[in-house]
């Protein structure tokens, strides 16, 4: 018998969901067959076996699970895999006899894993659990105790604002198992990382005035000019980690959100700070068609150093996303839009701006540090000269 085990599909990430089975419990895979999909808070991902055998299911599709831990199990027949599901029979109810008895003599209910991880994940007590009424419960059983508690909140909210209708009418909608990858990150990442904030104004004359023509946009224009703070400031570039220690990145590798519809991914322009600025432009264009085929290389994720957020949409002035945990900052571009300024002899005109801000992690990098790597972009990004030098 060998463990399935969940590999570290990206260093973001705790763990990730599993979206749902490709074979059915029991049957016999192939070494290096897909058996099932997983998704993390940035890709779909495939999981294969790595040997042949008999495939027995230990988690359900739709459950959050951590990396390095087992999914599945292979046997190498079916009698072996029928013989152990026998002897886990026999174990478990040797255990039920006597154990567990609550207050009023009833048992305590077994849980599978995938069970267990839920309530814990969700505060379920036991108690709760012994509603249900069943000796083995499962992790469908615990999210339908879920769904009953946020049908409850619903009801009660509506009750407290004065609304009339009963609360058997609420209507209760589920985290798609998208979203609920993403929630884990969120979590992680605000209950772990004391996250601050500064943004900046950046004047887009100069760039306006080079654009024309320019295989280039603002955004591989941004890119470049963070990569090119790579030395100065490599801190910002660092993977932190045990007893507030960071590892410093060897290359200014930018992670740059791409979002399409068919969800957020975030793959890795990799040496971006060495590479000419249209090779940047077509992998741009590359991964927004993988986003949108939804089929981006294992390594397209792989080395992340720095994240910058596009929040650029109109009419978006200011945007603070998460700091991914591992990551010490994440940059964000907001749109452009018209600015009135004077001119020295105070006459009004308009002129091209965007804000550029940095969320970071306070732990390793301070208000000053941050101002100081903000205003170094920005001064790349409004000179004519620094342009041409990230562009050339």
């Amino acid at each position: 018998m060998r463990e399935l085990l969940l590999p570290k599909f990206n260093n973001n990430d705790e763990g990730c969901v599993l979206v749902g089975w490709t074979v059915d419990d029991g049957a016999a895979v192939s070494a290096d067959a897909v058996v099932a999909e997983v998704e993390t808070a940035k890709a779909l991902e495939e999981l294969v076996a790595d040997a042949d055998g008999v495939l027995h299911r230990l988690v359900e599709a739709g459950a959050h699970c951590e990396f390095g831990r087992p999914v599945g199990l292979l046997f190498d027949s079916r009698q072996e895999r029928d013989d152990y599901l026998a002897a886990a029979e026999v174990t478990t109810a040797a255990e039920g006899e006597g154990e567990g008895e609550d207050h009023d003599g009833g048992p305590d209910p077994i849980l599978s894993d995938a069970a267990r991880t839920l309530a814990q994940d969700h505060g379920i007590r036991t108690e709760q659990l012994r509603t249900l009424g069943k000796r083995v419960v499962k992790a469908s059983d615990v999210q339908r105790l879920i769904d009953q508690g946020a049908a409850s909140v619903a009801a009660g909210a509506s009750v407290a604002a004065g609304a009339s209708a009963a609360s058997a009418d609420a209507v209760v909608v589920s985290l798609s198992p998208r979203q609920r990858a993403v929630a884990a990150v969120v979590s992680e990442a605000h209950r772990t990382i004391p996250a601050a904030f500064a943004a900046i104004a950046v004047d887009l004359t100069a760039f306006r005035a080079t654009r024309d023509g320019a295989p280039y946009g603002l955004v591989e224009l941004l890119v470049k000019a963070i990569a090119a703070r790579h030395a100065d400031f490599p801190l910002f570039f660092a993977t932190s980690g045990a007893d507030h220690t960071l590892t410093l990145a060897s290359a200014a590798n930018v992670g740059v959100t791409v979002d399409v519809g068919t969800g957020l991914f975030i793959p890795v322009l990799k040496d971006a700070a060495r590479r000419p600025i249209a090779d940047l432009a077509d992998d741009l264009m590359d991964f927004r068609v993988s986003a949108l085929r939804q089929n981006f290389r294992e390594d397209a994720f792989a080395d992340e150093a720095i994240t910058l957020s596009l929040h650029n949409d109109p009419d978006i002035i200011l945007a603070a996303p998460i700091v991914h945990p591992g990551r010490t900052c994440v940059v964000t571009l907001c749109a452009e839009r018209s600015e009135v300024a004077l001119t020295e002899d105070g006459m009004p005109f308009a002129r091209p701006v965007t804000t550029v801000a940095a969320t970071y992690d306070h732990r390793y990098l301070n208000g000053r540090d941050a101002v100081r790597f903000l205003t170094a972009v920005k001064q790349d990004l409004e000179t004519a000269d620094a342009i041409a030098r990230l562009a050339g």
